[in-house]
C-alpha cells in the first residue's frame, strides 16, 4: 500500500477474483494509483482519448513513490500516468508502463535539450503488442481485417476511438480534423460538378 495516496499495487497473480476485470468499463477500480485529474482527461482529450476511452483502457495516476515501484526504479520523479497490458481475452494485468509527468532531461547531439525516459516499462521486460482492453476476440484470428500499427499506447487509443467514431459525429471531432473533414468533403463534391 502506498501511504501517500492509499493505492494498492495489485500484480495479476494478487487479483483473487477472475471475473473482477470482466467488464471493462469498470476496471480501473482494481488498478494501482488512483484516478486521473480534470488535468489528466484533459491533457488525454487533446490527444482525441475522451474520458469513457480513457477509464475503459484503466489508465491511472501514481505518485512518485508508486510509479518508482511498478517500474523498478529508486532515484528520480516516477509520478505519472499507468497504462495496464492485458493478454487479449484475458482479465488479469500483464503489465504496466509508465507515461512520467517530468521525465529527465538530456542535450541532444545538436545542444537542443529533450525529453527523456518519458516511457518506463520494468526492468528487462521487452517490448509488448499494446491491445485496446475489451476489444472484441473474434476480431483477432480475421485475417480480412486491417491492421494499424503504431509508435504508442496512446496512439492506439485514439486510433481505436476513430475506427469505433460515426462520422455524423463530427461535432465530437477536434476542430483541426472537422476543417481537414470539411475541405475533403468540399472537394469531393467539386470533382462530382465538373
Amino acid at each position: 500500500m502506498n501511504l501517500f495516496d492509499g493505492s494498492i499495487h495489485y500484480n495479476s497473480s494478487e487479483i483473487k477474483d477472475e471475473n473482477a476485470l470482466a467488464d471493462a468499463r469498470f476496471v480501473g477500480s482494481v488498478f494501482a494509483g488512483s484516478g486521473l485529474t480534470l488535468a489528466d482527461y484533459a491533457a488525454l482529450e487533446a490527444r482525441w482519448i475522451d474520458r469513457e476511452l480513457a477509464d475503459r483502457a484503466g489508465l491511472r495516476r501514481v505518485d512518485s513513490l508508486t510509479g518508482s515501484e511498478i517500474v523498478g526504479r529508486k532515484s528520480g520523479n516516477y509520478a505519472g500516468i499507468i497504462i495496464p497490458y492485458f493478454r487479449p481475452g484475458a482479465n488479469g494485468i500483464r503489465e504496466y508502463r509508465l507515461r512520467r509527468d517530468h521525465p529527465d532531461i538530456e542535450y541532444d547531439s545538436s545542444g537542443n535539450l529533450k525529453p527523456r525516459q518519458k516511457y518506463l516499462s520494468p526492468p528487462g521486460r521487452s517490448n509488448m503488442l499494446y491491445l485496446v482492453p475489451g476489444a472484441p476476440e473474434e476480431m483477432f484470428p480475421d485475417v480480412s481485417l486491417p491492421v494499424v500499427i503504431t509508435e504508442g499506447e496512446f496512439k492506439t487509443l485514439a486510433l481505436w476511438r476513430l475506427a469505433n467514431h460515426r462520422a455524423s459525429r463530427s461535432a465530437s471531432l477536434p476542430p483541426d480534423r472537422r476543417i481537414r473533414r470539411l475541405q475533403l468533403a468540399r472537394h469531393d463534391r467539386q470533382d462530382h460538378r465538373a
